[in-house]
């Protein structure tokens, strides 16, 4: 049993599902000691595993305008995944003290229950004061990050586990966002945080991209044929805790 009395535990969770043994596993870590335990729902037991080798890269962010709750973990054909930062303290370190090749991307193999570790794409070459985020469309592992400032690119893993596969899928320029963007000043008259985007989901055709927007507890739809953005009507209602994917699946979690 994981004890979590305190409302503030630094406890945190994730779910995934082992082919190997036909089961669901819950992977769960405690930060402050980087301790990482798996639970698999067949056998009702929790297990000690070996500890991240990385820090994993979690809602570090001082300002609260500059995360979106969205870097806790994502799954991919039996793996979980994570960005993480390299000769960092889980607990203890700002984004803006962060340099490009501390960042890596921690992979939690639910078969072996085992780490691979991938680079993130040549072409991320600057840490700005927005997160990066990984993400899951198209069927594959997403990373997405702020570009000087000035666009929101997102790389798709064309293969997975190969750092090499990564290609741009996107680049979108703040000018075609409803955001306002000053670009001599280089930042939003109406949003002057920073400016904080995550991918929720792709259409299945292609052609729409929804962001969820930090700033302003909202969501923008981006239309890929004309490269416009436009704002959805929720604004106020939402606040991006958390978004994540879901995986559609015939396997009952009970093993019947």
């Amino acid at each position: 049993m994981i004890n979590t009395r305190s409302l503030y535990t630094l406890w945190r969770f994730w779910f995934g599902y082992d082919d190997s043994i036909n089961d669901y596993k819950i992977v769960a870590y405690y930060e402050k000691i980087n301790e990482v335990r798996v639970f698999n729902l067949g056998d009702n037991v929790w297990r000690h595993i070996q500890s991240f080798p990385v820090a994993p890269f979690m809602d570090i962010s001082t300002s609260p305008h500059t995360h979106l709750g969205i870097n806790a973990g994502v799954y991919v054909s039996g793996t979980v995944n994570w960005l993480a930062i390299r000769n960092a303290c889980p607990c203890n370190f700002e984004l803006k003290s962060i340099t490009i090749d501390q960042f890596v991307i921690i992979s939690l193999d639910l078969r072996t229950e085992t780490y691979n570790q991938f680079l993130l794409p040549l072409g991320f070459d600057e840490v700005t004061s927005v997160e990066p985020t990984l993400s899951f469309l198209m069927d594959s592992l997403c990373f997405s990050h702020d570009f000087h400032g000035t666009h929101f690119i997102i790389w798709q893993m064309k293969e997975f586990g190969v750092d090499k596969s990564w290609t741009q899928f996107l680049k979108i320029s703040y000018l075609t966002l409803p955001i306002d963007y000053d670009e001599n000043n280089g930042s939003s008259l109406q949003y002057p945080c920073p400016l904080s985007f995550f991918p929720l989901c792709l259409s299945e055709n292609g052609d729409t991209l929804i962001l969820a927007f930090d700033a302003a507890n909202s969501a923008i739809l981006y239309n890929l044929r004309d490269n416009r953005g436009e704002e959805i009507r929720i604004r106020n209602l939402v606040r991006w805790f958390c978004a994540k994917n879901y995986v559609e699946s015939l396997v009952s979690t009970s093993g019947k």
